[in-house]
């Protein structure tokens, strides 16, 4: 798939370096190649970036490492400087993480003669079982298996399905769904949350853990524990391993898994007496003399690690400036191509995060920005300053990658004279789409940070696209604080004046159905042509934009850094 897609990225290049060369000025004479970031251009790669075969491009994932091969062959076909390690495109960094190889759990019944009669369920990779893993159950955990009910006490409704057998250090086995009205009377005051008595059975009562009896038919069960074994050597709470000295997560000790129903069926009625909607329905009938009791049955919950971090790798590609005395400067153009991988199916049974707009759009945008200045270069055509294409993937896990390169900045900090954010831009939230005035991009950073910054992004929009500048997020004291939530960040914290361009949260926001069908691509390409002419006032700017409101600052060096 690389080699053809190499193939096609250097016939679409060849066929757009067409534009003459001319004598006017440094800016004006690269203005002209924003013609090049086309809707074509960015759907063609997008195409790639946001393909099922990348399986949504989750962190420490295959397609995550293919995304990351396509983006850096994209820039070794234009012959951007790798200025990663050991002069590649890629910047390594380790993450610590927990990896789960497999779950192993061992069924123990104790018969009439006190023989133990013992069965197995593995969840793994490869194989799927009688149990899916919920949350938690980080550490072995044995214990005897009581059935508790409905799992929850209503002293209103005198219900105490949690007295009788001592639950501490046991397998509570309970309905996951709670009958609050049943025939129009009411058995469970419904203000009792299903988070409530788990926290209450693991926390007040120091279960071990909770076997959950959903009402999902067997092949439905079957269903979800493959979609869930397929999710099994996925890493999880993952953290820079430089910042956490090394050190994994512990987990939460504790586990809450979900039980097929055939094996529910048999652990509460082994020989088969009674249907699992039978002991429900019975349950409903008696709610108020209910009490937990004893099975017959013990289990062995052993969880099995993995090796317990993952290499992962932001892209680095450099191109150089004209100046000798600027082109040591750099203007950084960000964008995560990391997404959410496959997560439980949507309601259409979709469960691959394409990540189309989330961040898809900045991903692909940076890349035609690339080819836009590739072309000008072909001409005799450079900006003063350089600058460095940073594609950082972990931005999902918490900003991880960006938070990587500044603490690790391939060119210093103090030669960094901005950075310039595209996340999600490729679309319009539903407030401007209702208003039908799409053609907008919200603004964050700039005028709260440094209002040179912000008035060459100004001229570059009145001179170019001239959308609409939204500021509706600019705040400081705005409670979504995006303005400290994607990787323009990592730069801020450390007083480097930023941009993020941004069109908005969407109905399909960190869902499968995040798609290059659901993108606005001619809005895009306008997005990107701004953020292309941005970049140049920035990098022929005879000054350098300063960080000039001391609010930003005061905030910057409160918080940690």
């Amino acid at each position: 798939m690389i080699h053809f897609i190499s193939v096609l990225i250097i016939t679409f290049l060849s066929s757009c370096n067409f534009l003459p060369a001319n004598s006017e000025s440094t800016s004006d004479s690269l203005k002209q190649y924003s013609e090049l970031i086309t809707p074509e251009f960015l759907e063609m790669h997008l195409q790639v970036i946001a393909h099922d075969s990348l399986e949504g491009r989750a962190t420490g994932t295959r397609g995550l490492k293919v995304a990351a091969q396509y983006i850096s062959d994209f820039y070794d076909t234009l012959g951007f400087e790798p200025v990663g390690d050991n002069q590649t495109y890629f910047q390594h960094f380790n993450l610590t993480a927990d990896y789960t190889d497999s779950l192993v759990y061992q069924v123990n019944r104790i018969m009439e003669n006190d023989t133990v009669k013992v069965s197995y369920s593995i969840e793994s990779q490869d194989s799927s079982g009688d149990f899916i893993r919920m949350f938690g159950g980080s550490q072995s955990l044995s214990g005897d298996i009581i059935f508790a009910g409905f799992g929850l006490n209503d002293p209103s409704n005198s219900v105490q399905h949690l007295e009788g057998e001592s639950l501490q250090n046991k397998w509570v086995l309970m309905f996951e769904d709670i009958p609050y009205i049943v025939d129009g009377d009411t058995l469970v005051n419904p203000a009792i949350s299903s988070n409530s008595r788990l926290s209450s059975i693991l926390g007040t009562y120091d279960a071990a853990g909770i076997l959950l009896i959903s009402d999902y038919s067997s092949d439905e069960f079957r269903e979800l524990s493959e979609i869930s074994s397929t999710l099994m050597s996925n890493p999880s709470n993952m953290a820079l391993e430089y910042l956490s000295n090394g050190q994994r997560s512990a987990g939460f000790p504790k586990g809450v898994m979900q039980i097929s129903p055939d094996k529910a069926q048999y652990l509460l009625s082994p020989e088969g007496e009674k249907s699992l909607s039978d002991v429900r329905e019975n349950l409903i009938k008696n709610m108020n003399g209910f009490r937990a009791h004893n099975t017959s049955f013990s289990l062995n919950y052993t969880p099995y690690d993995g090796p317990g971090y993952i290499e992962t790798e932001n892209v680095v590609a450099f191109f150089e400036g004209s100046d000798p005395n600027l082109k040591d400067e750099v203007l950084v153009l960000v964008a995560h191509y990391d997404h959410l991988g496959i997560t439980q199916p949507d309601d259409t049974g979709d469960a691959i995060n394409n990540g189309a707009d989330d961040n898809g759009s900045g991903t692909v945008a940076l890349m035609s920005i690339a080819n836009a200045f590739h072309a000008a270069s072909l001409d005799g055509h450079r900006p003063k300053r350089s600058v460095l294409f940073l594609h950082v993937s972990a931005e999902e896990l918490g900003l991880l990658g960006s938070r990587y390169y500044s603490d690790h900045p391939i060119f210093p900090i103090d030669q960094t004279v901005a950075a310039f954010n595209a996340d999600m831009i490729g679309r319009s939230d539903s407030e401007n789409i209702e208003k039908d005035d799409t053609d907008y991009v919200y603004l964050i950073g700039g005028e709260i940070i440094s209002s040179e910054l912000d008035s060459l992004v100004q001229v570059a929009n009145q001179q170019s696209v001239n959308m609409r500048l939204d500021r509706k997020y600019n705040d400081l004291q705005d409670r979504n604080q995006f303005y400290r939530r994607s990787d323009h960040w990592n730069f801020g914290r450390l007083e480097v004046p930023f941009v993020f361009f941004f069109t908005g949260v969407h109905e399909d926001y960190h869902s499968p159905s995040d798609t290059v069908d659901k993108i606005d691509f001619s809005k895009l390409s306008r997005v990107t042509q701004l953020i292309y002419n941005s970049s140049l006032e920035v990098l022929n700017y005879d000054g350098r934009p300063q960080v000039d409101n001391e609010q930003f600052i005061e905030i910057t060096r409160r918080l940690p850094r």
